[in-house]
């Protein structure tokens, strides 16, 4: 969920200009659909992440959110159109290579 938050906002903050007084950039924020639909995301995402470290151990949980780099990268290149340099894939794959190791672990 913590992925689709952060594309939403991306996605909204194209629309907001970040000139002008705090104010109006506060404005723009809680005027834009697309920038209200990313908070409300991260905040359904925080009741999650409470209900999943109700159910399972807090190491557990951080490592599987680690999925989130490597799910960002894809929505970087795929929605955004962004170019990934080769450290950025290795070290993506290296918190991949943790997270399978801890897990087998």
């Amino acid at each position: 969920m913590t992925v689709a938050g952060s594309t939403l906002l991306k996605l909204g903050s194209r629309s907001v200009a970040f000139e002008g007084s705090l104010l109006s950039i506060v404005l723009g924020y809680l005027t834009s659909p697309v920038i209200l639909a990313g908070f409300v995301t991260y905040g359904l995402a925080a009741f999650l992440w409470v209900y999943c470290l109700s159910q399972f151990e807090l190491s557990y949980v951080t490592f599987v959110t680690s999925l989130q780099y490597v799910l960002l990268l894809l929505v970087s290149i795929l929605v955004f159109k962004e170019q990934i340099s080769v450290m950025q894939w290795a070290g993506s794959g290296l918190i991949m290579l943790g997270v399978i190791f801890w897990m087998k672990g």
